[in-house]
């Protein structure tokens, strides 16, 4: 219910008010004028506004592929220079298949390349901003396991 001068605008009176107007009868409403709302404040834009859903699931995808310790080790193992498959088995105690289906997943995440030299496969490293996060997460964790970051901080 509304309230128009000292007149009620009741559901009644409104069909009768519209009854009026396509009759013919002008209506007056008043017109509120606008008032200049302000103006929302410049944000920078968050990654969510510009990453779209697509790159978020590809990003989870190699943080998944990477969450193995097996394949971190491979990778680190890896970071100074290709490798073939028995150098690898030399540094990181496990099987040999283990060890290939760890180099496969990595493989087919675009994180190692791979390449045949006689009855040898050599791996090496393609992704560089893979390297930088493994890097920088080794760091990380290293500073919370090391006892003398631990006096430093406190």
């Amino acid at each position: 219910m509304a309230t128009r001068g000292n007149t009620r605008i009741t559901a009644s009176t409104r069909s009768s008010a519209s009854k009026k107007a396509s009759s013919g009868v002008a209506l007056r409403v008043p017109t509120v004028p606008a008032v200049p709302q302000k103006r929302a404040a410049r944000r920078p834009k968050a990654i969510a506004d510009t990453v779209s859903d697509e790159m978020f699931e590809v990003a989870a995808d190699t943080f998944r592929i990477m969450s193995a310790p097996m394949r971190l080790r491979i990778i680190n193992s890896l970071c100074e220079k290709e490798k073939y498959v028995g150098q690898l088995l030399e540094e990181i105690p496990t099987t040999q298949p283990n060890m290939s289906q760890h180099l496969n997943a990595l493989f087919k995440a675009h994180i190692l390349g791979r390449r045949r030299e006689g009855v040898q496969i050599y791996y090496r490293i393609i992704n560089g901003q893979v390297l930088t996060i493994c890097r920088a997460m080794c760091q990380h964790v290293a500073t919370l396991t090391d006892p003398a970051s631990d006096a430093s901080s406190g």
